[in-house]
């Protein structure tokens, strides 16, 4: 029985490929971007969310925690020192101000979920692979991609391209649309971003665009890979690949809250999205190629 880690299933989705579509949303990543908007999904085993604003002082908590690391100041309320993950004190709390994110089940559990989404699905929609990154999990991702090929529901895969080559191809003949991220063109820069560097991401590529219906999506930060030097770049590789659509997502805040969450600082804090006038003239230029793009992923 295929088994992984995921942190939500979230239905009727509307951005994460065409129609609408089932994403899951998978635990564990390569990568480190210093941009991440889902940090829960980063670690490769469950975590405690402590949401502040739930929390009535009931007590319990700090006193079921055979670690001691839970205490009574409401903002302060973890030592993630000291804690082990147990997980009691979610248990113990009655108004959820401590929840786990990450939970271990089986592919046949997601497929049978899904399963129960198509009414939905119209012609377009389907099951998406998101995370943290689906390819860091290969055999259960490989699972459910087969297993609603099989079932005849069509499939999408949002990834970083960070896996091994054998790891994408035996992803490929099950997945009918690629959505890949390129954070940058320069491997040193795309290092000191992420905490890797692409030559393993761009051979992905080739063998993404070769095998499936490919789309990139720029992440869009300021300062780090908004240069027309590397749009200009990214352009030419996805024109070379045969890619024929570009999304561009600027900086966002969406993610602040989840860092709070789990004990953590939101590096992008006080950093601005890229101005409307930038922008514009980044679409410009990929559209002066003859591919499309979009704002945000509009399918």
């Amino acid at each position: 029985m295929v088994k992984g880690i995921i942190t939500e299933l979230k239905k009727f989705a509307s951005h994460d490929g065409p129609g609408i579509r089932t994403t899951v949303f998978f635990k564990g990543c390569p990568l480190r971007c210093k941009w991440c908007s889902n940090p829960e999904t980063i670690n490769s085993y469950p975590e405690v969310y402590y949401i502040a604003s739930r929390c009535k002082a009931f007590g319990a908590c700090f006193h079921i925690c055979p670690q001691g690391a839970v205490h009574p100041d409401t903002h302060e309320k973890i030592d993630r020192n000291l804690c082990d993950r147990c997980m009691k004190c979610v248990e113990e709390c009655p108004n959820g101000a401590f929840k786990q994110v990450g939970t271990l089940t089986t592919a046949q559990w997601v497929l049978d979920e899904i399963e129960k989404d198509r009414p939905f699905y119209g012609s377009d929609g389907g099951m998406t692979l998101s995370g943290g990154e689906p390819l860091f999990q290969p055999e259960f991702a490989t699972a459910l991609l087969k297993g609603c090929h099989d079932l005849g529901i069509s499939t999408v895969l949002d990834t970083s391209g960070m896996a091994s080559a054998d790891i994408v191809q035996s992803a490929m003949p099950y997945t009918d649309m690629v959505l890949l991220d390129i954070k940058h063109m320069d491997p040193e820069q795309h290092r000191l971003g992420t905490g890797v560097d692409n030559h393993r991401i761009l051979e992905n590529a080739a063998i993404m665009a070769k095998n499936s219906t490919v789309r990139f999506s720029i992440p869009l930060i300021p300062g780090f890979n908004d240069s027309t030097q590397n749009i200009t770049e990214t352009t030419e590789l996805a024109r070379s690949l045969g890619v024929s659509h570009i999304d561009v997502n600027p900086l966002h805040q969406l993610g602040t809250d989840k860092y709070r969450y789990l004990g953590l600082t939101h590096p992008y804090d006080n950093c601005e999205p890229v101005d409307r006038e930038h922008l514009d003239s980044i679409i410009r230029l990929i559209q002066s190629y003859g591919l499309k793009t979009t704002i945000g992923r509009m399918m």
